[in-house]
């Protein structure tokens, strides 16, 4: 005996800890927690992020053209020759020029020398003087003509420039001065469309919203449902088996026992097709969430017996959609952008006007005669460009530049009228969701009161099972329209405030 009690005490405890279990591996989720996962996990929102990073980044590229530019450049080059600015020839007599003068002083001095020693008398005195000897031999091999030849080949080597390997460098500093308007229409450019991707991010965020609240408030709906359909399949299950006992004593029909067993296989035929339609809408609910899809997950409001609908107020006027609508604010950027466009398109046939400053270093040098150094120089100037003639380039350009504009604005005004009439639409919705939602509630009503009637008739034997069952079809598909008019209206009021621009 000892043995069983533990034995069902541990499989008490088992199925507690099982039931823990169960509960704390469900998810439960409110509407709003919805909303954060999805809005977290979408792609194409973290793509209308990086486009907002994006436009950050062009509006920071842009305000930098108004700051100096500054760019380094350098180059090396080796070629297979030096550059000689004289012949060979011009460099070997350069190169012998003292030799030259040597023997042309020696083809003057030798006749004079040898009609002196063709004399006797002449002849006489020089062979008996050493000095005059010296002097008739210095004549002929003069110092100083040597000490020419080795400047001239000096000056030879000079004339052969060694350009074998060539380097230079630069840098530059150029300041724009005046360029036609175009860079501040670049920076108003890039200012629209930072706010332009901000409008789109935010519109993808309603986009999202409204999806989201879609397929939640659809689960809830079929989950509403499903709970309907269990419990009609109770009431069959039970109305089965008092027919069953009512047959037996001969108080009802086999075909009223066939009626009601019918009844019930549509019925729970009817309960699995909801119990599906759940569980897909709920692995949708948790792929936009990024959930696993066989997550379980519980919302909030689809346990509950009724659904709340919250005290809506909704005061606003013409300007305050036209300001809040992020729809109509991109287009309202575009078309400002596209206006900036127009000056871009004039700047381009306007004069420009910069400030430059260059430090340029070589090597050879040419700055003290040529070196194989480096040496540098700077420089600085204004340059000026101003278009003169283009065929009429520029008049056309602005001109289609102005038709994409007025394009821009007429899609604006456009855009403005579908709004209007957008938000009339969900006006007249949230009429016709709250009219319906007064009606299906006095149904409801009826229903409850009518099922109440004929279950006590039922249990009394005064009334046919067939009637019951018609109360009980009544009273389900009553409440199931109930619980839709209360969605109805709440995805009505969310609806209109995304057409309004209220929406966050």
């Amino acid at each position: 005996m000892k043995s069983k009690t533990i034995t069902r005490i541990l499989a008490v405890f088992a199925l507690i800890l099982m039931a823990t279990f169960s509960v704390s591996a469900q998810q439960i989720l409110t509407l709003q927690n919805c909303r954060d996962m999805a809005m977290e996990n979408n792609k194409n929102l973290k793509i209308s992020q990086e486009k907002v990073n994006m436009a950050n980044y062009d509006k920071k590229i842009a305000a930098a053209n108004y700051f100096p530019s500054i760019s380094a450049q350098g180059t090396y080059m080796h070629n297979e020759k030096q550059i000689q600015l004289l012949s060979d020839d011009q460099l070997n007599t350069m190169s012998t020029i003292g030799t030259s003068l040597q023997n042309g002083v020696n083809g003057y001095i030798d006749p004079v020398i040898q009609n002196l020693m063709d004399n006797p008398l002449m002849y006489q005195i020089i062979m008996n003087s050493p000095e005059l000897q010296s002097l008739i031999s210095n004549l002929h091999h003069i110092g100083a003509f040597e000490t020419i030849d080795a400047i001239g080949e000096e000056i030879s080597k000079n004339f052969i420039l060694d350009t074998r390997n060539v380097y230079a460098g630069m840098i530059t500093v150029l300041e724009p001065v005046y360029a036609g308007g175009k860079i501040r229409a670049y920076n108003k450019m890039a200012s629209y469309a930072q706010d332009l991707a901000q409008m789109q991010l935010t519109t993808e965020q309603q986009e999202i919203i409204v999806a989201t609240d879609k397929a939640y408030w659809q689960i809830v709906s079929l989950a509403n449902k499903q709970k309907l359909t269990e419990n009609y399949v109770e009431l069959l299950r039970t109305m089965s088996d008092n027919v069953d006992k009512l047959v037996n004593e001969g108080m009802a029909t086999n075909a009223d026992r066939l009626s009601v067993k019918v009844k019930l296989n549509d019925a729970e035929l009817s309960l699995i097709r909801v119990q599906n339609g759940v569980a897909l809408s709920k692995m949708l609910l948790c792929q936009s969430c990024g959930l696993p899809l066989d997550t379980d997950i519980i919302l909030e409001d689809e346990n509950l017996d009724d659904v709340a609908v919250p005290a809506y107020v909704n005061e606003y006027t013409e300007e305050d959609i036209m300001n809040n609508r992020p729809e109509l604010q991109s287009l309202t950027l575009a078309t400002k952008i596209y206006d900036k466009k127009v000056n871009i398109a004039r700047s381009e046939f306007l004069p420009t006007v910069a400030l430059y400053g260059n430090y340029i270093v070589t090597n050879p040098s040419l700055f003290n005669g040529f070196e194989t150094d480096f040496r540098g120089f700077y420089n600085f100037g204004v340059v000026a460009r101003v278009p003169l003639f283009h065929f009429g380039e520029g008049y056309n350009k602005v001109r289609k530049a102005k038709s994409e504009a007025l394009i821009t604005q007429l899609k604006l005004e456009d855009t403005k009228e579908l709004v209007m009439l957008q938000v009339s639409q969900y006006e007249k919705q949230i009429k016709e969701a709250e009219q319906r939602l007064q009606m299906t509630t006095e149904k409801m009503s009826d229903a409850e009161e009518n099922l109440r009637m004929a279950t006590v008739g039922f249990n009394e034997g005064m009334i046919p099972s067939s009637t019951l069952e018609a109360a009980q079809t009544s009273w389900m598909q009553a409440h199931s329209e109930y619980i839709d008019a209360k969605i109805d209206v709440i995805m009505a009021n969310t609806y209109l405030k995304k057409s309004i621009g209220v929406l966050n």
